[in-house]
């Protein structure tokens, strides 16, 4: 824990000195030419700036901060004035000019190198502290908030270096190696999570003598300018090569599991440094020429913190598919909104808009429509109608559909409630099997049959909408209108939904006669019960265990111990014997029915997991077994949340056959994890019997694990033989669902 806040303070103290250091000198970047032993303007870097400060072409720079330019060692390696306050120059007519640089006379300098980077190493810092408590203890996520923090510092000293600072430059040459290897150990965690093949080298650590080796260059290039292109081209390709790994890494986990979770990291992690590798790195090391400035390529970085905070890693990532589909669809709105904002600008306005007012409309809009869709799935439940609040009134509607135990009231519900909400009067619900079809239908069989669920429409006279759709019969609504009654857009939406919600309703009420037929005929002929009624059988079975160790454990168990309590005041007395051995005979029978409110009731099973409680159960075995017990427990992910209650039931049932009946030295038991699902297995050296004397008498409760397994779809293998042993193989699939 200290560790961890220690991280943290020396990334703020280094990051706010950096800060310090940015702010301290505005940068300019005046690329200089030597003229007669005297410097001379060849190129700034800000021309609009230079031009208001009257610094042209040919300008002789004579002192930087008041130093003469020729005693700045690195103006000979570099010729260029990267930083400075104070600038005096002489121009060509011999004239000097004193000229003070401020921050305010250069805005862009000052945004994108002192407040953009400020920023966000903010928001990530915030970022890391958010990830930090609320997932501190997956190991995986502290690599990634290590991987946030360093791609922020090393952004916050880009400036620094620029301004040839020698703990700027350390930082981020180290940096931009650190944030790769740091990025590939986070991966190597999640891969373990996951349980996908890791692909690359197993021992990531020994990579970490690069960022120390790109530190130390990082200094020598500050002391030596003039090594500067070479440790330049070192570092950049070196880091493009470990992110290469890291894109290589998810490419083909994602091609050979195709988990969401790794195409998710690809778009949050990868992509937006790929603006940044191949329109500065891959250009500057080929050609020594960017396409794009770092100051610029380097902003889609800004998108990393954010990307992390709907990407919160916890037990798995989170889903953010459907942000990333609407990003898609309000790109494209925006940009058609924006370019018709900018023509009718072109229009109305004397100058063409520049394109940081295109940017900022496009920023604009584009942020507008995100914020638009959360207050209105927060705040607006009413339609705009006038008839009020038709989600309310649909809710109370399905409400009442909902408790109708028939068909027939079903319909007569919606009906009613049809009337009511669209103040009609002449509604009906007819049957139409073919040979009885209404006559205000004038629509063909074809037509009729074509019809889906929910589906409203207008005739010449009436609304059809079919509400439910059987083999040779339909449910229909039919509205009559006789041409003078049109339903809104807002109506006919809101009987579309209740059409389907009656459409489903039907299905599910029909299905619940089929069942109760199936049980009288499964009675009638006491056939083998169905896998359902096994797996819901036993689940009521465990769920009233449960209520009655809670009642046990709140009314006598509270009063026994109470009782017990009591007498053990009466044993202080040395001649009460009987009450020494009615407090002897209440303390056993108090702990036999905590004992047995446990068996019901497992409560470590609850409050700490499977593995804690089967470990909890193997230990108190173990305790009262003349065995050796072996186990092996562990962790599985089940996506059903009964499968936990069945793994220990199952174990439980085991591990209390072989104290009674195995009469065994060693008895094994091991829980794995597959990968669509877990395997359990049983084995022991005792006296078996044999398999089909065991599954008669059931006399080791075989049939009840059976039950569970088969339960929820598992597979079940069981091996016994007189003096060798019993042997048991379970396999319940994780992705079971409920039938």
């Amino acid at each position: 824990m200290k560790k961890h806040y220690f991280i943290f303070l020396l990334y703020v103290g280094i990051a706010i000195y950096l800060s310090i250091v940015a702010y301290h000198k505005p940068l300019i970047k005046i690329e200089l030419q030597q003229q007669n032993e005297q410097w001379a303007v060849e190129a700034p870097y800000y021309s609009q700036w230079a031009a208001e400060q009257g610094i042209e072409a040919g300008d002789i720079i004579l002192n930087v901060d008041n130093m003469p330019v020729s005693e700045i060692s690195s103006t000979l390696y570099i010729h260029s004035i990267r930083a400075a306050n104070e600038l005096t120059t002489q121009k060509q007519d011999g004239t000097i000019r004193k000229i003070e640089i401020l921050h305010k006379d250069l805005p862009v300098q000052f945004y994108l190198h002192v407040i953009l980077p400020i920023i966000y190493f903010v928001l990530s810092l915030g970022a890391g502290f958010y990830l930090y408590k609320r997932q501190k203890d997956i190991a995986s996520m502290k690599w990634l908030i290590l991987f946030i923090l360093t791609i922020a510092l090393a952004y916050l000293s880009s400036t620094a270096s620029s301004k040839l600072n020698l703990l700027g430059g350390i930082i981020t040459n180290g940096g931009i190696l650190l944030a790769p290897l740091v990025l590939l150990q986070f991966l190597q965690n999640y891969y373990r999570y996951l349980h996908i093949k890791w692909t690359f080298i197993q021992r990531i650590e020994m990579l970490y003598i690069l960022p120390v080796i790109g530190a130390v260059l990082g200094g020598v290039e500050i002391v030596y300018p003039f090594l500067r292109n070479t440790t330049s081209l070192i570092i950049l390709t070196t880091s493009f090569l470990l992110f290469a790994c890291s894109l290589w890494i998810l490419l083909h986990g994602y091609y050979k599991t195709r988990m969401i979770q790794l195409r998710l990291l690809i778009l949050s992690v990868i992509l937006p440094f790929l603006p940044f590798l191949l329109l500065f790195v891959v250009p500057e090391v080929i050609r020594q020429r960017p396409i794009l400035e770092a100051e610029y390529s380097i902003l889609f970085v800004l998108l990393i913190p954010f990307c992390f905070m709907f990407l919160r890693v916890s037990e798995r990532l989170f889903d953010i598919h459907y942000y990333i589909t609407r990003t898609s669809y309000y790109l494209v709105v925006t940009s058609a909104l924006t370019i018709w904002l900018w023509l009718g600008l072109y229009f109305l306005m004397d100058n063409v808009p520049n394109g940081i007012l295109v940017v900022f409309l496009f920023i604009f809009i584009l942020l507008f429509f995100y914020i638009k869709e959360k207050v209105d799935a927060k705040y607006r439940d009413i339609l705009f109608t006038p008839k009020g609040n038709t989600i309310r009134q649909l809710s109370k509607v399905i409400d009442q559909m909902s408790i109708a135990y028939r068909v027939e009231v079903l319909l007569s519900i919606l009906k009613e409630e049809a009337a009511k909400h669209l103040e009609i009067q002449n509604i009906k619900i007819v049957n139409n099997d073919g040979s009885s079809r209404p006559a205000e239908c004038v629509m063909t069989d074809e037509q009729m049959q074509q019809l889906h669920a929910g589906e409203i429409i207008k005739l010449s006279n009436v609304y059809v909408a079919l509400i439910h759709q059987e083999a040779r019969m339909q449910r229909l609504l039919l509205i009559e209108h006789q041409g003078t009654i049109r339903l809104k857009d807002e109506e006919l939406l809101w009987l579309k939904l209740l059409l389907k919600y009656a459409g489903s309703a039907i299905e599910s009420l029909k299905k619940i006669e089929e069942l109760l037929r199936e049980l009288q005929s499964l009675q009638q002929t006491a056939e083998q019960e169905p896998i359902w009624l096994k797996k819901l059988v036993w689940l009521k079975v465990e769920q009233e265990k449960y209520y009655v160790a809670q009642e046990l454990h709140d009314t006598v168990l509270q009063n026994l111990t109470h009782l017990t309590r009591e007498i053990g005041l009466l044993v202080e007395d040395e001649t009460a014997v009987s009450a020494q051995e009615l407090y002897e005979q209440m303390h056993n029978n108090v702990q036999d029915l905590r004992a047995y409110c446990e068996t019901l009731k497992p409560p470590v099973l609850d409050k700490f997991g499977l593995t804690a409680a089967l470990s909890q159960l193997a230990q108190q075995v173990s305790n009262k077994a003349k065995f050796k017990l072996c186990t092996t427990f562990e962790r599985v992910y089940l996506q059903h949340e009964q499968l936990p209650l069945v793994i220990y039931r199952i174990v439980q049932e085991l591990l209390n056959n072989a104290l009674k009946h195995s009469d065994a030295t060693k008895v094994t038991l091991s829980l794995q994890e597959l990968d669509e699902g877990f395997e359990l297995i049983y084995e022991d050296d005792g006296m078996g019997c044999e398999l089909e004397q065991m599954l008669q008498t059931d006399s080791l409760g075989i049939r009840g694990i059976k039950e569970r397994v088969e339960a929820f779809n598992g597979y079940c293998r069981i091996e016994a033989n007189v003096n060798e042993g019993v042997f048991i193989h379970i396999i319940i699939e994780g992705s079971v669902e409920d039938d």
